[in-house]
């Protein structure tokens, strides 16, 4: 099966992939030669994640601890350039990988959408050096960009069977501890996904309620996240989910 992450420039889509493989999470682990996953994508001089300058595929196995047993995914993981949906020049420069692009999305089966905070959630206490206000959308601009995806997801995500949003980066604007001890996956709890679904959506994306509902009347519905690769139980239960709803099907 393709998994395709995809966002703007710099949110952190490569990162989130490479902490998976560099240390996993307490159910999630991607088990085939995950230190050469994380060499590739590492800028050695600077110690950071090198950026995507192209689409790149890799198959990745996860395996994923669910509550009726290990499952392990053949993932086709889709990781593409942010300037391929936040720059309008790239797609006319490149049209040939931009259409290369539309179509691998099309053919997955997931979607992972990494977005920013907008700077009206962000607390200042909660902000290191990776993390500059100003270059955060602001509330309006946030507003203005999820729309923007959403009508992305109809032209072009039609087949798609699950997609999945994600405020990235949540230890600038929430308690992580505390929303990673909440929603926790526990095996034994089969309605984790519909109350922290539901917990999400009406905590973090309050400002695009009606743009949510209008979307889910006519095309596949949402699912919603926060994640951070500062915190294991967050940044696991996508991949989680899309272990449980996919893996029988």
């Amino acid at each position: 099966m393709s998994i395709t992450v995809i966002g703007d420039r710099g949110i952190g889509k490569t990162s989130m992939v490479v902490a998976l493989a560099k240390h996993g999470t307490k159910h999630v682990h991607i088990v085939n030669n995950p230190e050469y996953i994380v060499t590739r994508r590492l800028n050695i001089e600077e110690n950071r994640i090198a950026g995507t300058a192209q689409m790149t595929q890799e198959t990745l196995l996860v395996n994923i601890e669910l509550a009726s047993g290990t499952r392990q995914m053949q993932v086709l993981w889709i990781d593409t350039p942010g300037e391929a949906f936040s720059n309008r020049d790239w797609k006319t420069n490149y049209p040939n990988a931009w259409s290369d692009i539309q179509t691998q999305i099309s053919e997955s089966r997931a979607i992972i959408l990494l977005l920013p905070p907008h700077r009206d959630m962000i607390a200042a206490p909660n902000l290191d050096q990776r993390t500059i206000p100003n270059e955060l959308p602001t509330a309006r601009a946030w507003i203005n960009r999820f729309e923007s995806w959403l009508n992305f997801f109809k032209q072009n995500c039609s087949p798609v069977e699950h997609i999945l949003i994600c405020i990235h980066r949540a230890d600038t604007f929430c308690d992580i501890k505390q929303e990673g001890k909440k929603w926790s996956y526990q095996q034994s709890k089969t309605s984790l996904f519909y109350e922290y679904n539901t917990h999400i959506r009406k905590t973090y994306f309050t400002n695009v309620e009606k743009q949510i509902r209008d979307h889910n009347n006519s095309n596949t519905n949402l699912q919603f996240f926060i994640t951070t690769t500062d915190n294991p139980q967050l940044l696991e239960l996508p991949w989680i989910y899309i272990g449980a709803y996919l893996t029988n099907t």
